[in-house]
């Protein structure tokens, strides 16, 4: 018995592993904008990977009404990256990322999502809880 329970709580993991999301990307409208990670919580911090911006004479940056400030695209050869704050206040939903690259403008949608990841290990099979 205990080796089914066993069985099906390693079934669980693998499953919610290959479910759960590592990097995502933007809707259709723009595929260069790559979120990590892909669903986002309030007061999270996410990295922005914008594919084909290079630095360049311009300032690159990132705005969304769900980050608490604007920042800056950072390029390494062709791509560029950013980190983001995501407000501590914001509600589950989509949210409408913009990204400047020169006089390139990419749109893309961030998941904000309120809700917690849930446990799939049973309090039995954790050592010291009961």
């Amino acid at each position: 018995m205990r080796l089914l329970s066993t069985a099906v709580v390693g079934a669980a993991i693998v499953g919610a592993g290959l479910l759960a999301p590592v990097s995502g990307e933007a809707t259709a409208a723009s595929r260069d904008v790559i979120f990590s990670p892909s669903v986002a919580q309030p007061g999270q911090h996410v990295r922005i990977d914008v594919l084909k911006c290079p630095v360049g004479r311009k300032r690159h940056w990132v705005g969304s009404k769900v980050f608490t400030k604007n920042a800056t695209v950072y390029g390494k050869g062709k791509d560029g990256q950013a980190k983001v704050l995501v407000k501590r206040t914001v509600k589950s939903g989509s949210y409408k990322v913009t990204v400047h690259c020169g006089s390139r403008v990419l749109t893309a949608k961030l998941r904000v999502s309120n809700k917690p990841w849930p446990s799939v290990i049973p309090s039995t099979l954790t050592p010291g809880v009961r």
